[in-house]
């Protein structure tokens, strides 16, 4: 089965970690945009990381603007996040970053950061 994992969709990365607490966690930090955004286009960006020192991959992430799955690019070395978001209208968009990884000893890591921001008219 390998470290990869089912999708879980939006929402799903509240329930706690089975086995785990808080010193198991995934860390998902330095989000934007964040607040009121001019620009129509923002690219969407986080750190996440495992602070033990096991390494993500992008398959151990979930991104979800509105609810709806996006692409991005996951740099493992930094934990780097970026997501083009495209074209959006006006109004408060809401982005989910579910982060979760099986780790060697059988237990495992969770991450969730929620956030929203306001693309300006």
């Amino acid at each position: 089965m390998g470290r990869r994992r089912r999708r879980r969709g939006p929402g799903s990365g509240r329930h706690a970690s089975r086995g785990g607490g808080s010193r198991r966690r995934v860390f998902i930090t330095s989000v934007s945009p964040s607040g009121d955004v001019s620009s129509v286009s923002p690219t969407i960006r986080a750190v996440v990381e495992d602070r033990d020192g096991n390494l993500l991959s992008r398959h151990d992430i979930d991104l979800y603007l509105d609810g709806q799955d996006k692409r991005f690019t996951y740099r493992r070395a930094t934990g780097e996040l970026k997501c083009p978001t495209g074209r959006l209208s006006p109004g408060t968009h809401t982005v989910e970053i579910a982060a979760y990884v099986e780790t060697d000893d059988g237990g495992s890591k969770r991450g969730n950061k929620k956030w929203t921001f306001n693309v300006k008219k």
